[in-house]
């Protein structure tokens, strides 16, 4: 069954660029990946400081192991900076 994992990011307004960036960056990363399927990178029409990467992979374990991988990327590392110290939120579900 396929599955999608989400990072959800939120940056102030001065940092969006660059935070849109990085979640290219990130999601241009994916096609190289073990269990790979498509991603989008979706932006809020409302908030151009709010980006998610959002990743379809064939099963459960190739999702959760990006996952736990990218929580120590230094792409991770520089969107938490820019959002403050928040890191992006990051979770696996079933594609409905």
């Amino acid at each position: 069954m396929a599955v999608s994992s989400v990072f959800d990011f939120h940056f102030p307004a001065d940092h969006a660029d660059e935070g849109v960036n990085l979640a290219f960056s990130i999601g241009a990363d994916m096609p190289a990946t073990r269990g790979y399927v498509r991603h989008d990178v979706v932006r809020d029409l409302a908030d151009s400081g709010h980006v998610a990467v959002i990743t379809q992979w064939h099963e459960q374990a190739q999702g959760e192991a990006v996952l736990k991988e990218y929580l120590n990327d230094p792409k991770i590392d520089r969107a938490t900076k820019l959002a403050g110290g928040k890191a992006p939120a990051g979770f696996l579900g079933d594609v409905m």
